[in-house]
């Protein structure tokens, strides 16, 4: 790679022993993806900031950064294992909790902006067009990358820390054109009946693996959007997609020659029973990724139609961050005086939900692909649409 001499001397250790572990880790990523340069970002968006995913190494590794690095660009963060800025709504042990404030503040003392967040682009911290950042937030990067313009690879936490340090990204993959082409067409035939924009990503992601996708057929709002997008990148590694008419670069694709496949609602149908069982939740969790302020007002809806207070031996959470909590306060107030808890700062993926409930139902096919699995939360999984869930659970 070619190197400026400020790089090359944080490269050599100059600027402390931090530092360089940072640089190395963004040179070694650059050189094997074939970046000939580093490139300035706009902003970084750390992931796995939680105690449940990092752990004890992480956090100490974490705190050792802290003692010398501090971070060069805006950099938002994910949602850490419990509401840390919040009254404390989600319970968790002592240990748990002394053990994630360590990482909060180890993440502070760097200049991390308290977010706590997947959903930055919700915040004033959202990216203009042609952007160039280090996101590692799967769900964000796929919304900037498609919805917003911007230009993010999808990062891992380790490369994303170390941009946040350096300020710098290797300059290959979708910070080029060629690297945001449309790989396969996909044609969305509604004519059998509507399809769930979350069950449908959750479906070709695991069909696409890592192509970007060209969707024909469809009008979703962004909304929608980010239902698609989060769950094509949980179930599989999607980076972007394009809509036909929709999405800001699906005019400069050119289609001739890509495969082309095409699924309907019997398709998705058959795939949406894989999600779920027929249990009875002890918690129904929506806002994965957090709720957007369009989601956060149509859940307040379906709990106000429902008039009266939530019954109990079943908690609903409804998870955000701290701005679109701020500014829908009065549909935060609807759910909060029906028993709802709307906490800020955590998720249902993140927090450690095994020690509470065996049985959580979600809206969600991304929060249903992570807290299903042991490494996460091991619940078993109720799935479907927030109307269905307040109507039957609440």
């Amino acid at each position: 790679m070619e190197l400026t001499r400020e790089e090359e001397a944080i490269l050599r250790g100059e600027k402390g022993p931090r530092l360089q572990e940072c640089m190395r880790i963004l040179t070694t990523i650059g050189e094997l993806n074939g970046a000939r340069r580093l490139l300035p970002v706009w902003s970084v968006q750390l992931s796995g900031i939680s105690f449940k995913t990092m752990g004890t190494q992480g956090t100490e590794f974490l705190e050792e950064m802290a003692q010398e690095a501090r971070f060069q660009v805006p950099t938002t963060i994910n949602p850490a294992g419990y509401d840390v800025g919040g009254p404390g709504l989600v319970r968790t042990s002592p240990e748990f909790r002394e053990k994630q404030d360590r990482i909060v503040k180890a993440l502070m003392t760097m200049g991390a902006i308290p977010t706590f967040s997947c959903t930055p682009y919700t915040t004033e911290y959202s990216p203009p067009p042609g952007a160039h950042l280090a996101w590692a937030e799967s769900s964000a990067v796929i919304y900037a990358n498609s919805i917003l313009g911007a230009y993010s690879n999808r990062e891992g936490a380790p490369s994303a820390l170390a941009s946040a340090v350096i300020g710098k990204t290797p300059d290959y993959g979708l910070h080029h054109p060629e690297g945001r082409r449309a790989q396969i067409v996909v044609d969305v035939d509604t004519s059998k009946g509507p399809i769930r924009y979350t069950v449908l990503g959750a479906y070709l992601g695991k069909q696409l693996g890592q192509r970007i996708p060209f969707f024909r057929g469809i009008r979703p709002d962004v909304d929608a959007m980010k239902e698609l997008g989060s769950s094509m990148s949980a179930w599989g590694a999607v980076p972007m997609f394009h809509v036909e008419g929709v999405t800001p670069e699906a005019d400069r694709q050119n289609l001739a020659g890509l495969e082309r496949i095409t699924v309907d609602a019997q398709v998705i149908g058959e795939f949406q029973r894989c999600l779920g069982c027929d249990e009875t939740p002890q918690l129904v969790a929506i806002g994965c990724p957090h709720c957007t302020k369009g989601e956060l007002l149509e859940i307040a809806r379906a709990v106000k139609k429902k008039g009266r207070k939530l019954p109990s031996g079943t908690e609903l959470w409804v998870c955000s961050n701290r701005t679109v909590i701020r500014e829908t306060a009065p549909a935060v107030e609807i759910l909060r005086s029906a028993g709802a808890k709307v906490i800020q700062d955590t998720c249902m993926v993140v927090a450690p939900l095994s020690d509470q409930f065996s049985v959580t139902a979600v809206n969600s096919a991304k929060a249903a692909f992570y807290i299903g699995r042991k490494s996460f939360s091991g619940q078993k999984v109720v799935f479907g649409t927030t109307e269905e869930l307040v109507d039957r659970y609440l």
